[in-house]
């Protein structure tokens, strides 16, 4: 489940859910599988109680698909270069990261299917809800937060049984997922994101559009904050600049640097862009004004952002349009 954490502070970046997820976080169809041609709870433990019992299945396979998009790290490319779809959520994707020490870490994102053993067909409910929102894993081995929990600790304890209740579909694939290299031990994981500090919309309460603006803090908590938030410290955001970009990550061995967006409404950020201009931009993942795509980390496009409930993508977009506005940058992508 995730990918393992080597200490607090260790990394000097980590994946967002958004990227997410991005974390189970971060596609519709289920996967073929290697053991079984049906889904469920395949070989799982039936002593364990079931804990998941609000929400449900369909939002669930709308969670992990199109807001968290899990599939972004536990799906693994093709020979084509696109998700595999015979190793739907079966792990393997791997990502590298450099220690403090200046060691080359490689982790790699787990099997997420009903696989026993490779999978969570023996995990308890409460195992998976632990792992997603606290990063603990079923071994009691905290997870590199590459893996967003301390975003996904926002989530609602009805969206958290969806995603457990769908992962239970999800049909076994035997993928093995290689162990992280070179090392990972037991030390604690990160904390999680203090919600209470992550602003609000400036719109007023009387305003037409703030419950929508509210509905969009919600997802883009869980969805954008992590990729687009500087760090106070190795894996620790910085919320006084939320959704304000500045965050550096690398995630191929020798690829060139990455930074994140501003993406509040300030002159070195979308300070020109609109509401329209925003959803445009998700559903595309092309750039208003230069037609450019965004960098390939970005989970935008038609089969990811693209695929989520209108309604969300507006809600998302009215959120960061009505953000305080945060001086930071500006920033590219790459150099």
């Amino acid at each position: 489940m995730g990918v393992k954490h080597v200490s607090l502070g260790t990394f000097t970046s980590s994946l967002s859910a958004a990227i997410a997820l991005a974390a189970l976080a971060a596609a519709c169809s289920t996967s073929s599988s290697t053991d079984s041609p049906t889904g469920g709870d395949a070989g799982a433990d039936a002593g364990r109680p079931r804990t998941a019992t609000t929400g449900t299945i369909e939002r669930g396979q709308y969670l992990v698909d199109h807001v968290l998009v899990c599939g972004v790290c536990h799906t693994p490319n093709g020979a084509d270069g696109k998700p595999d779809p015979t190793k739907y959520l079966a792990g393997s994707r791997s990502y590298d990261f450099t220690d403090t020490d200046g060691t080359v870490v490689t982790v790699n994102a787990e099997n997420l299917t009903s696989h026993n053993p490779e999978g969570l067909a023996t995990w308890s409910d409460e195992q998976i809800r632990t792992a997603l929102t606290g990063g603990i894993d079923d071994e009691h081995i905290a997870l590199y937060p590459i893996m967003p929990y301390p975003e996904y600790s926002l989530l609602t304890r009805a969206d958290v049984d969806s995603i457990i209740q769908y992962l239970r579909t999800v049909a076994p694939n035997d993928n093995v997922v290689p162990a992280d290299y070179p090392y990972f031990d037991q030390n604690p994981p990160v904390p999680v994101v203090d919600g209470s500090k992550i602003p609000h919309t400036t719109l007023a309460p009387s305003d037409a559009d703030f419950a929508a603006a509210e509905r969009g803090r919600y997802l883009a908590s869980v969805a954008c904050l992590n990729c687009h938030t500087e760090q106070l410290s190795a894996d620790i955001p910085d919320l006084a600049k939320a959704f304000a970009g500045g965050k550096k990550y690398t995630f191929v061995r020798g690829a060139p640097q990455h930074t994140s967006v501003n993406i509040t409404p300030d002159k070195t950020g979308l300070a020109t862009w609109s509401i329209d201009d925003i959803v445009s931009a998700m559903l595309s993942n092309v750039e208003k004004g230069t037609g450019r795509s965004f960098c390939n980390t970005h989970p935008g496009g038609p089969e990811l952002f693209g695929k989520m409930a209108a309604s969300d993508v507006r809600d998302i977009a009215t959120y960061i349009h009505t953000l305080p506005p945060v001086a930071n940058g500006p920033f590219k992508c790459l150099p």
